[in-house]
């Protein structure tokens, strides 16, 4: 892969660059150090001249084990302007499958902020704290090649997306006509900047030049929110329930917006939000379209909005397809790039949808997750959104177990909000709206997640056929 040069594309002034002209001392980042865009400018001016040292040119990879410390901020957008290609790395990852990743993604150069693994690379040891004035503009090319994000999909195995700088510029202008920033927001860098939807805050914030809030987690996240600066922030289902236990209320807050994802939506979640004077928003996006693809307010089961400028959607035999400016390069295969697209350009996400008449997209699920009981097709998903409209259960996640008569049976993990109820209750309520045939057989406690918030299906589906 050869980088794109500035004679191969239209050039674009770094964003940082302007707001530390235009805005100097507006915050660009909040936490226990908090930048100025004309700190934060001069940093990375040094930080780019130190990678430059080093030896590294435009195109190079560089791996770096992030989640998103300050330095872990500084690194990623040092690679923006450098026009080296970001290649994240989750800290949980212990130091063999962090080399063996590095060597997938082809890593010239790896930092971490703790050890750095043995491969055939250049180890970087990075002053984070130096500062270097510059002036004039930071040109940027649109068509270099910008990162490889890890995603596992559906098939647990790790594919490398790789986004061009014009797909995040995008993503984040789209995001901006429907969510709205400005240089007296601030929005919570509460995703992993090795996950795409943590990394696309970077560039909602610094084109509109607001403030990038450092996820502190020492301390409750309901505690930060009416003692911080915090606008705009983006949560898993789960996360919010904790934060409406815990007495959150937004009207003690700055608050404007909060994009839910991630899971299904619990109606009795939206409907307690909006009694408090606040409605949030729903959200569908991926990595190979650079994060969101549509916004809207939650208007039923599945329901996530219509799609943000810069993005199609259209739906083939039940297939929700993707096409647009936000469209990733392809995926990073033995030294290549594969862009897998039909004839017309759409991008198959092999995600169950359809489109109302009123032009909002309804996502049903995954076609992955599709299995047949009985000769009837069983959409986990669609059992998964009942349950979670019961106002006892927080969460829910329903996989095939054997059945020597069905060939396959639904059996659901079930995250209880509040007190538990009889089974016998969700399987009444199941039934109310959807075939008898989709309520689960077996009913089963929350799995122990360690810390992360989004199940492995395969792995829970698998447990359970062990125990068989």
């Amino acid at each position: 892969m050869q980088p794109v040069r500035a004679a191969d594309a239209s050039l674009t002034a770094c964003p940082v660059r302007h707001w530390a002209q235009a805005a100097p001392e507006r915050t660009a980042i909040h936490g226990d150090t908090s930048l100025s865009y004309r700190q934060l400018d001069a940093r990375l001016n040094a930080l780019c001249d130190q990678l430059e040292l080093a030896g590294l040119k435009a195109g190079d990879h560089l791996a770096a084990v992030v989640r998103g410390a300050l330095e872990d901020v500084l690194l990623a957008w040092a690679c923006v302007r450098s026009g080296l290609v970001f290649c994240p790395l989750n800290p949980a990852f212990p130091l063999p499958r962090q080399a063996e990743l590095a060597a997938q993604l082809d890593a010239c150069a790896f930092w971490s902020a703790g050890e750095t693994p043995v491969g055939d690379w250049l180890p970087l040891r990075l002053d984070f704290t130096d500062e270097l004035a510059a002036e004039g503009d930071y040109p940027l090319v649109p068509g270099q090649l910008n990162n490889m994000i890890l995603t596992s999909g559906s098939s647990g195995s790790p594919k490398a997306v790789v986004h061009r700088l014009c797909n995040h510029l995008a993503s984040a202008r789209g995001s901006a006509s429907l969510i709205p920033l400005d240089g007296d927001c601030g929005w919570l860098l509460s995703l992993p900047l090795f996950h795409v939807g943590g990394y696309a805050i970077l560039f909602r914030v610094f084109l509109a030049g607001a403030s990038l809030v450092l996820d502190d987690r020492t301390q409750p996240l309901k505690e930060r929110l009416e003692d911080q600066p915090i606008t705009h922030l983006s949560l898993v289902p789960t996360q919010l329930w904790r934060l409406l236990a815990q007495g959150f209320d937004p009207a003690r807050t700055r608050l404007r917006e909060l994009l839910l994802g991630g899971a299904a939506i619990p109606e009795p979640l939206v409907n307690q939000l909006k009694a408090l004077g606040f409605t949030p928003k729903s959200s569908y996006g991926l990595s190979e379209m650079a994060s969101q693809v549509c916004t809207g307010q939650p208007a039923g089961a599945g329901v996530v909005g219509r799609p943000l400028p810069g993005r199609e959607v259209c739906i083939r035999r039940g297939e929700i397809c993707v096409r647009g400016d936000t469209l990733f390069a392809g995926y990073f295969q033995a030294g290549d790039l594969v862009l897998p697209r039909d004839e017309e350009g759409w991008f198959h996400t092999r995600d169950k949808g359809h489109v109302t008449p009123d032009g909002e997209l309804v996502v049903e699920g995954r076609l992955d997750n599709l299995f047949i009981s009985g000769g009837e097709n069983i959409q986990p998903e669609i059992i998964e959104q009942r349950l979670v409209d019961h106002g006892a259960v927080a969460q829910a996640l329903v996989v095939p177990i054997p059945s020597a008569q069905w060939g396959q049976r639904p059996a659901a993990f079930i995250d209880w909000h509040g007190e538990p109820v009889p089974h016998a209750e969700l399987a009444a309520w199941i039934r109310a709206t959807l075939p008898g045939f989709m309520v689960p057989d077996r009913w089963l406690p929350w799995p122990d997640l360690g810390g992360s918030l989004k199940p492995s299906r395969p792995l829970l589906a698998q447990s359970l056929r062990q125990e068989e």
